[in-house]
């Protein structure tokens, strides 16, 4: 689907081709390297919306960008606004045998994007360990973006602030352990994935 890509900062639009939808973003095929944070407007045949340049990646001649969408709940695309960020994470769940190590790429009011190195199922239930937080939610999408980077998307449920305690517990041995002996779990109860 051919599209229409202007910015207040620009002096002429783009044209630009409709790659794929997923929920929040839309991914274009352009001529030309968009500026990651650039805010755009996105002309489809007489409508229009407002987005945010992700990123945008080489794609054989020409490159691909990303572009989220800005809150438009009345038209179904997107109740809370995204914002980009590039924060290092570690993503847990039963249905891995391993933590991985991703980053988030943008948060939302309702949810996270990540780029991970594997994908992970529809409705896994997960939890994204950042900085500073562990934030508590489930898989909506996962789709591949080029060789070995996965495209996640997180809807949110809970987002745990870091507990200093349990931090400097988990640094002298393992927090895990101490939180299951409080509790009466022994060591090899642990969930899968957990240290």
């Amino acid at each position: 689907m051919e599209a229409r890509v202007t910015s207040h900062t620009w002096e002429i639009g783009l044209s630009a081709v409709v790659h794929d939808f997923t929920p929040g973003e839309v991914i274009l095929i352009v001529d030309d390297k968009l500026a990651a944070g650039t805010h755009v407007i996105i002309q489809l045949n007489t409508c229009s919306f407002a987005g945010v340049i992700l990123f945008c990646e080489p794609s054989g001649s020409r490159y691909e960008a990303h572009v989220s969408f800005d809150d438009l709940d009345a038209t179904g695309l997107r109740r809370t606004p995204r914002f980009p960020v590039n924060l290092p994470a570690r993503v847990f769940s039963t249905s891995i045998d391993v933590p991985l190590e991703g980053k988030i790429v943008d948060i939302s009011g309702e949810g996270l994007g990540m780029e991970l190195p594997e994908p992970l199922p529809m409705l896994a239930n997960i939890a994204v360990q950042s900085e500073e937080n562990t934030a508590l939610g489930v898989v909506r999408h996962s789709r591949e973006l080029s060789s070995g980077v996965y495209r996640i998307g997180v809807q949110l449920h809970h987002i745990v602030r870091k507990d200093l305690d349990l931090e400097k517990a988990s640094a002298e041995s393992g927090w895990m352990g101490k939180l299951g002996a409080r509790f009466g779990r022994k060591k090899a109860e642990r969930p899968k994935g957990w240290s």
